[in-house]
């Protein structure tokens, strides 16, 4: 069953940092990349490429930072839950790790593979050029591990709201500010 006498432990102010600027990046790139289809041609639709790419970029350096943190001084809490739940909830988090790098090199892949330009600063090489096929798969691939990506911090989230407002305990605390 759960555990409810969990002290408030919580991670480093750094750890949450990272935490929630992940959460809030990666559910902006979805949202922006869910508009590409319906965005015309020209200015709008690039503008917005221009903000998935570098936002992408600043997520590939933020969870760079945040695994370099994780692994050489952030605060690290055991288990909330045990027995299996525990073990879910610690491959749920691995799964996230996982898919948000998956998703992110995909992404450069996909920029790269197309050629494109952000802003006027400066224009990815078309990696294939002329290679349509490899260019839809490329995005394929990047589009459907961003939604899966969304759907799993989708239900993480959702497990942290019954955590905090039905179970009343502490473990959606630990990633407080």
């Amino acid at each position: 069953m759960f555990q409810t006498d969990l002290s408030p432990a919580h991670y480093d102010r750094k750890t949450v940092t990272y935490h929630w600027l992940s959460a809030v990046l990666i559910f902006g790139m979805w949202l922006v990349g869910q508009s590409f289809d319906y965005l015309p041609e020209g200015q709008p639709s690039d503008v917005a490429m221009s903000l998935h790419v570098l936002t992408g970029l600043l997520l590939a350096v933020v969870i760079l930072l945040r695994l370099q943190w994780r692994f050489t001084g952030g605060t690290r809490l055991p288990l909330a839950q045990d027995g299996l739940l525990g073990k879910v909830s610690k491959g749920v988090h691995h799964l996230l790790y996982l898919l948000t790098l998956l998703t992110v090199v995909l992404g450069v892949l996909a920029a790269w593979v197309h050629g494109v330009a952000v802003f006027d600063w400066f224009q990815w090489p078309e990696l294939r050029p002329g290679d349509r096929e490899f260019q839809e798969l490329t995005c394929d691939l990047h589009g459907l591990l961003a939604n899966l990506l969304v759907a799993l911090a989708a239900a993480h989230g959702a497990m942290a709201a019954w955590h905090r407002w039905v179970l009343k305990d502490a473990i959606a605390q630990r990633m407080d500010f």
